[in-house]
C-alpha cells in the first residue's frame, strides 16, 4: 500500500489548496481532527506525516473529541482511519436551519475573508454569514 502523508487543513480547503496539496501526495484532514498541540494557521499544514503515522492513541482520541464517545478497544487501525474520515465528512455535510451545509457557510465566509472560528455552532457559522452578506448587499 502506497504511504500517504497526512496534512492537517482547515476546511473547507480551497481548490487550489487541495489540488496543490493532493499533487503534492497528501491526505487532507480536517484541523479540528489534528492531534493536541498541532493546530494549522494561516492555510498552513498543521502536521504532516505518514498517514500511518498517527498512533492509536492520537486516532481514539480524535474521535473521543468529536463524538464523545470512545472507539471499541479492539478496534483495527484501518478502521479509525476509516472512522475518522467518516466523521470529517459528516461534519461538512451538516445543514444549518437555513439549508446550508457547514462547507456552503465555511466556503461562503472564506470568499467574504471573514474571520470565524471552526469550532463554532453551525447555526452561529450560518447567522455570521447571513449578517455580512446583509451588511455586503445592504
Amino acid at each position: 500500500m502506497k504511504e500517504r502523508k497526512v496534512v492537517y487543513e482547515p476546511h473547507p480547503v480551497t481548490p487550489e489548496r487541495k489540488k496543490e496539496l493532493m499533487s503534492q501526495g497528501f491526505k487532507i484532514i480536517d484541523a479540528v481532527f489534528a492531534p493536541p498541540g498541532n493546530k494549522a494557521s494561516s492555510g498552513q499544514p498543521a502536521a504532516v506525516e505518514p498517514a500511518d503515522g498517527l498512533s492509536d492513541d492520537e486516532l481514539r482520541a480524535a474521535i473521543e473529541a468529536a463524538t464523545g464517545k470512545k472507539p471499541h478497544h479492539a478496534a483495527k487501525r484501518e478502521t479509525l482511519i476509516a472512522r475518522l474520515a467518516e466523521i470529517t465528512e459528516a461534519r461538512q455535510n451538516e445543514t444549518a436551519s437555513n439549508g446550508l451545509t457547514r462547507r456552503e457557510i465555511e466556503a461562503d465566509l472564506i470568499a467574504m475573508e471573514v474571520e470565524f472560528d471552526q469550532n463554532d455552532a453551525l447555526d452561529d457559522l450560518g447567522a455570521l454569514r447571513d449578517l455580512e452578506r446583509e451588511k455586503r448587499n445592504g
